[in-house]
């Protein structure tokens, strides 16, 4: 039997295409995004995941705090602030997706909110969510966006490589078919920098091809290395090899 790659196609927060393929080896990974706004008098991040991880909010981030709700057409809006007014946010709730940026303090007036909401325009699918400037003449630059595709044991980045260079290694990497490969080491704690020296744990791994921009880590805890693990090392080896991606332009 020959194993099946998967092809996943997510849409980013700036309603690019991004398809991702993964072996079978890499574990079931659930989608996040993020992506920045800059403008005259805005400037705002944006936090995008899975429908429901605002619930946590008012249950263990602001408990006790308040909490109002909206309804839009094809979203909900949730206002939270926490009960000592020390931080705030805002939340757009779609069927699939939601969004949510930090204030960092009290909930602001509402003309400043209604100003948030005027200025960008929030739309929800399966393949993921996007946040796009609503007013062009309002002048807003977005930056800054990624997808993010976690779980236990691994999490993945994906960037815009037409926006994203500089952030690589000054160093020319190795050559892997049209990517080129860096490692860099992760900064790890001494005792968990001790445990796992010398295995494929203790790097993060940087692919760049002419559309993406790819960085991967295996996080592990402390104490969950054994010297049995040899097979889930070269689990990790068979997952680098097959990881590919590419940002539609």
């Amino acid at each position: 039997m020959v194993a099946t790659i998967s092809q996943i196609v997510r849409q980013a927060p700036d309603g690019t295409r991004v398809q991702v393929s993964l072996p079978p080896e890499a574990p079931q990974l659930e989608w996040h995004a993020n992506t920045r706004f800059g403008g005259p008098g805005f400037v705002r991040n944006f936090g995008l995941a899975p429908l429901g991880q605002h619930q946590v909010i008012p249950k263990k981030i602001f408990p006790g705090g308040r909490t109002e709700t909206f309804r839009r057409t094809g979203f909900d809006l949730y206002l939270y602030e926490s009960a000592d007014r020390t931080d705030s946010c805002l939340v757009w709730a779609g069927p699939h997706h939601e969004a949510t940026t930090w204030f960092g303090g009290p909930l602001p007036r509402r003309a400043v909110l209604n100003h948030t909401l005027s200025a960008v325009s929030f739309t929800d699918s399966p393949e993921g969510a996007t946040l796009r400037p609503a007013v062009p003449a309002m002048g807003l630059q977005q930056f800054g966006t990624f997808i993010l595709g976690v779980s236990d044991e691994m999490v993945m980045t994906v960037k815009d490589a037409r926006t994203a260079r500089d952030e690589l290694p000054e160093w020319q990497g190795t050559a892997q078919g049209d990517a080129e490969v860096w490692k860099e080491k992760l900064d790890l704690d001494g005792d968990q920098a001790t445990e796992l020296s010398g295995t494929p744990f203790e790097w993060r791994y940087i692919y760049a091809n002419p559309t993406s921009i790819v960085e991967i880590v295996f996080p592990r805890r402390p104490g969950a290395l054994r010297a049995q693990d040899g097979a889930e090392q070269e689990r990790v080896s068979s997952i680098l090899a097959g990881v590919r991606a590419v940002w539609a332009a």
